[in-house]
């Protein structure tokens, strides 16, 4: 390989780009602040409605606003975990392939075992004409494409 220095290079600055969940991470922690906050009020609402007498319609619009807000926040704090997993475990993957790549030396001028679990994810097969196989950095190449 010439240039696998550069392709390695490049696929690092991809990894980084793509996989970093810094920012979902921090989104993720000032919703769980926002989360407690809306349960401590929830809590409030329900210890004042039990301590004091209150118009029951008003405590009940107040209670119902604070759970679906609750939801919400749950649910998109829900969404983030997934993101963040999922968004780990591609970069796993594509550190793998990376890892993999860098072990290489020279062209490669027999099949490898170890080579082809190492950075083919899965392998899609359309048709007789169509077969796909997925890189684990998420390139995809058709096996009967001429390259």
């Amino acid at each position: 390989m010439t240039d696998k220095n550069e392709i390695i290079a490049n696929i690092m600055l991809i990894h980084k780009t793509l996989f970093d969940t810094t920012a979902l991470e921090a989104e993720k922690v000032s919703l769980q602040a926002e989360l407690a906050v809306t349960a401590d009020l929830i809590q409030k609402c329900i210890n004042e409605n039990a301590n004091i007498a209150l118009n029951q319609a008003e405590y009940q619009q107040r209670y119902d606003a604070l759970v679906v807000r609750f939801n919400a926040v749950q649910a998109r704090i829900d969404e983030l975990t997934g993101q963040i997993t999922e968004a780990k475990a591609r970069g796993q993957k594509v550190a793998g392939f990376i890892a993999e790549l860098r072990k290489q030396d020279g062209l490669i001028t027999e099949f490898d075992d170890g080579l082809w679990h190492g950075l083919v994810d899965y392998a899609t097969v359309y048709n007789y004409k169509d077969v796909r196989f997925t890189f684990k950095d998420g390139t995809e190449i058709n096996a009967f494409e001429s390259h």
